[in-house]
């Protein structure tokens, strides 16, 4: 709203200073008979008060209009400069300029990922994908009242990501997936909604405040339902009753000192792992990494925990995700051997 009253007084600012040129043009023009040419001059030469002499003697009528312009410059000027001033300290300018660029920018991305919401819980996605190096941008109605907003390095688009033409200037047609993190759950629900409408092979993940509002989101289209509150709870459950292990896993996942990482790698079309156990394809001998999991291509684990099969016995298929741990030559690697099987 602050923006938008300053971005009027600067409109303002600016046809006070042309009607200011109008008047004083035509009144010279009507008053003492000159061209328009001598008109715009002398109209100019009151309204910046830099002391040169008239184009032609004026009349009594013509000095009487002349000082009573010039009154009317003074105060004009003075308060057109000083909104100006402003306009241009407020950032008014430098924002329209980032807002063009941005819209550039993410009219050019492809397979990236939409965050939906600026707020606590969308700056720290944000962050996660800056730390993985993945393409992305935020959609959020007020991007000022977010600390995103402070960060030239992150794309963020200003919209309500309830209407479908903010979600298409977005990329969603485009993207990979959607983080809805509005803190209002029925916000959710319709931005799941429009964006499963928008790209039905979306990968969609929403939060819910309320336990209740799950059924409705994974309807609407969501493929994962998280809910903060819960987490919450039973991490700081976690951290009183396993604290070495939630440490471990807090070096694995966010780095630090430990150059050791988790991630997650595909078995794609053609890769000569499939149809190949763990233990068959050989990769810990060949990658240097560990195999922690094997989720099948809609998010289920692929071994049983209630039979005594072990997970190297495990059958490799199509669109398999390998969970692995390593450090950073040892994943490239494992990508490598993956698509080439050496």
């Amino acid at each position: 709203m602050g923006r938008f009253s300053t971005f009027v007084r600067f409109l303002t600012a600016i046809f006070l200073l042309a009607l200011l040129i109008v008047i004083g043009t035509i009144g010279y023009r009507l008053i003492e008979g000159w061209s328009i040419r001598d008109s715009l001059y002398m109209t100019f030469i009151t309204i910046t008060t830099v002391g040169f002499g008239e184009v032609k003697p004026l009349s009594a009528a013509g000095q009487h209009f002349t000082i009573i312009f010039l009154v009317l410059s003074i105060g004009t000027v003075g308060y057109s400069v000083t909104v100006l001033i402003t306009y241009v300290f407020e950032g008014q300018i430098l924002h329209a300029m980032r807002e063009r660029r941005m819209k550039r920018a993410i009219r050019h991305l492809k397979e990236h990922f939409i965050i939906i919401g600026g707020g606590d819980v969308g700056r720290e996605a944000a962050y996660e994908f800056r730390r993985s190096k993945k393409k992305f941008v935020i959609v959020d109605r007020d991007p000022s009242q977010s600390d995103l907003s402070r960060d030239e390095s992150i794309l963020i688009l200003e919209g309500d990501a309830i209407n479908d033409e903010v979600l298409v200037e977005a990329g969603i047609e485009k993207a990979s997936g959607l983080i809805s993190a509005l803190p209002d759950d029925e916000a959710n629900v319709f931005v799941v909604l429009t964006a499963r409408q928008l790209n039905p092979h979306l990968l969609i993940v929403s939060q819910a405040a309320e336990e209740r509002t799950t059924r409705k989101l994974i309807k609407a289209g969501a493929n994962r339902v998280i809910s903060p509150k819960k987490i919450a709870g039973r991490r700081l459950a976690a951290l009183v009753l396993r604290p070495s292990l939630l440490n471990f896993l807090d070096v694995i996942v966010e780095g630090g000192e430990l150059d050791m990482r988790i991630e997650e790698v595909g078995l794609a079309s053609g890769s000569p792992l499939i149809d190949k156990s763990l233990k068959e394809a050989g990769i810990g001998q060949h990658t240097g990494a560990l195999i922690v999991g094997i989720n099948a291509p809609d998010g289920r684990m692929r071994i049983n925990p209630s039979t005594t099969s072990t997970l190297s016995s495990v059958i490799l298929g199509e669109g398999d995700v390998l969970i692995a741990l390593g450090n950073e030559d040892q994943l490239i690697r494992l990508r490598e051997f993956v698509r080439k099987g050496r």
